[in-house]
């Protein structure tokens, strides 16, 4: 699937030229640099691309059916998200009426994948069947609400039992707290920020709350899982490695753009990709790994939560887009 070149699509129609460019329906569009995408990354004035089409999001946030989870692309080239979270396709004549611009030509980064390739199709379509098979719904469902409720009756029977019981009780019931709060971790922050708790909006947002609830950020895992781990499953920027075991720098906006952070950001602790250089104690790391798991929340607060804090990025993702946020007015108090 990886042959280092934007691959052609229903979606990549450029047709671009150095002169005036326009769409069968005559609408003028912009030509666009990169810098210029990136400019374009706050709620009230949000750009991405996608296939090299440039689209303004910006009052579309509000109708998209996944929510304002839309507005992560802001800023950035969406192509793998947009490609990764549609299944199904989208219109094209939505694409046209978001479309205000194309990307300049050389301006177009490189894909990882080959999105025209016979593979794709194939495995698209028969994903899309299966799940047409199975009946499922998309958003929602008696059985989640049903979990849902219990992980959160578990979560704060646990956290009351804690502080009123004696000293020797209340360490059991706070291994009971951790453990609920990982089921909440795992199951409703992640389906609420993944806008499939329910079909209401506001339940979703109140869903992935819960990871806040829980202390930890849902504001960082958006970026950290929808941005880096979900689009780069698994995978590392070759490129990007090979110039770090070289001890050549990046540009930060270059740095690790292909590579799921849920493999290098616990590196050189944990080895998770076959890349990594092992170390001697990598062998026992199945053996520590549950220990530190343990510790993994407060790793994320005085590391990553800070880091988007202070810099608005997260290792290679820029945060820009969610500050000003209402949901996150609301949230914060900002």
């Amino acid at each position: 699937m990886c042959n280092g070149k934007p691959a052609p699509t229903a979606l990549t129609n450029n047709a671009q030229s150095t002169d005036t460019i326009s769409t069968n329906t005559t609408k003028k569009l912009l030509e666009v640099t990169n810098d210029e995408l990136r400019s374009h990354n706050a709620p009230s004035d949000a750009w991405c691309a996608v296939h090299g089409k440039v689209l303004s999001i910006t009052d579309f946030a509000a109708r998209h059916p996944g929510g304002d989870v839309i507005l992560l692309a802001s800023g950035r080239d969406a192509t793998v998200l947009f490609e990764t979270y549609h299944p199904r396709g989208v219109s094209d004549k939505l694409v046209e009426k978001l479309q205000i611009g194309v990307m300049k030509e050389g301006e177009i980064p490189p894909s990882y994948y080959s999105w025209d390739s016979e593979f794709y199709r194939t495995l698209k379509s028969r994903v899309v069947a299966r799940l047409d098979e199975l009946n499922l719904s998309r958003r929602g469902s008696l059985e989640i609400w049903i979990k849902a409720a219990i992980l959160l009756i578990w979560f704060w029977y646990s956290l009351v039992q804690m502080y009123v019981s004696p000293f020797t009780n209340a360490i059991g019931w706070c291994i009971s707290m951790g453990a609920a709060a990982a089921f909440v971790g795992t199951c409703i922050q992640h389906d609420g920020n993944h806008g499939a708790f329910a079909q209401a909006k506001w339940l979703n947002k109140m869903a992935g709350w819960t990871q806040d609830m829980i202390g930890a950020s849902a504001f960082t895992w958006e970026f950290q899982h929808m941005l880096g781990h979900h689009p780069y499953t698994n995978l590392l920027d070759e490129e990007e490695d090979l110039k770090k075991g070289n001890g050549v720098d990046c540009p930060i906006v270059e740095k690790d753009q292909e590579s799921d952070p849920d493999v290098f950001s616990s590196f050189p602790i944990m080895r998770m990709h076959p890349l990594h250089e092992p170390a001697w104690y990598h062998r026992y790391q199945h053996i520590y790994a549950p220990f530190l798991f343990a510790l993994m929340t407060i790793a994320k607060v005085f590391q990553q939560d800070y880091e988007v804090a202070m810099s608005k990025r997260l290792y290679h993702i820029d945060a820009t887009c969610r500050y000003g946020s209402k949901w996150n007015l609301i949230r914060f108090g900002e």
